[in-house]
């Protein structure tokens, strides 16, 4: 899964990305320096709960991808399978080409997460 991270990173210039479970237990992870992993998988879980209960609240069903803008960059929160996705980028960010090397990303995790668990 780190494998994952990093060519993510790369191709994205993201400032991290994690794996994380939905109850927020951190999975893999791949941030540079500086960066609070444990912060960040704490925002990740605050952001699925959240998010998944407010879209029941009002009659959907779940959640492929979130986006939280803030003053100085974005956390982009992806599902991936029984896992999620988290990516932390800076605020120039295009998300569209972006969002296609974060969902091809968050595909290979779940074939990864496929075979870790057969």
């Amino acid at each position: 899964m780190k494998s994952i991270l990093q060519e993510l990173n790369k191709a994205i210039s993201a400032r991290g990305s994690l794996v994380v479970a939905r109850d927020g237990m951190l999975v893999a992870s791949q941030v540079r320096e500086g960066v609070d992993v444990e912060r960040l998988a704490a925002l990740g879980a605050a952001l699925v709960t959240d998010v998944a209960e407010s879209l029941m609240a009002s009659g959907h069903n779940g959640f492929s991808h979130v986006e939280v803008a803030a003053e100085h960059g974005k956390v982009i929160l992806a599902e991936a399978g029984p896992l999620y996705l988290l990516v932390l980028v800076g605020a120039r960010l295009e998300i569209g080409p972006g969002s296609i090397e974060i969902r091809s990303a968050a595909q290979k995790l779940i074939r990864a997460s496929d075979l870790a668990f057969k």
